[in-house]
């Protein structure tokens, strides 16, 4: 079961890459709730082992006018990675917020971060850190950042001060707050 999850897995990267790279990638864009989203991405993601993820709803955001299908695989890459990189019992932290039509979310841990030299090549095709254990192909940041490319958004890279990485994704999109008016 792990090794046809895994292959799967790389089959998957190789095509999306293959779709950003030839321009043939559309968006599917629909409203989103993201707290749902991110939920669905927590229930998606193998065997956690020691390591922790923390996500509380935020009950104030609206509705998001977003390709969620491609935002959840972004999300998803990153924590796997951060799962596959940090050390048994690190914890994982998901925040989403809005500011003035932006989708904020933010994934960071409590790992050991990325060396400064190496943060600007992260995102490259292909890049693995050196020293890094066996197991990815260096696909699943470059079409995080891809997928957000395809949404005129940014997605950054930074050290945390107290230790660990902290990637953070702004989406400019068109937002509703109609999901509050199903209370009333």
């Amino acid at each position: 079961d792990t090794a046809s999850i895994r292959l799967n897995r790389q089959v998957d990267n190789l095509l999306n890459m293959s779709r950003l790279e030839s321009g043939i990638l559309k968006l599917n864009i629909d409203w989103c709730d993201i707290n749902e989203l991110i939920h669905s991405v927590i229930q998606k993601i193998p065997n956690t082992g020691s390591h922790s993820i923390h996500f509380e709803n935020n009950e104030n955001l609206p509705l998001f006018k977003i390709d969620a299908g491609l935002i959840e695989h972004v999300i998803y890459n990153i924590v796997h990675n951060a799962i596959l990189y940090t050390p048994e019992k690190s914890s994982i932290e998901i925040q989403a917020a809005d500011s003035k039509n932006k989708c904020i979310i933010t994934i960071a841990d409590n790992g050991i971060g990325f060396p400064e030299k190496e943060i600007h090549h992260v995102f490259e095709k292909f890049y693995r850190l050196p020293d890094t254990k066996t197991g990815g192909s260096g696909l699943g940041l470059s079409i995080a950042k891809g997928f957000i490319d395809a949404h005129h958004g940014t997605l950054r890279l930074e050290n945390r001060k107290n230790g660990g990485a902290l990637f953070t994704i702004e989406l400019t999109v068109e937002t509703s707050f109609l999901n509050n008016l199903k209370n009333e």
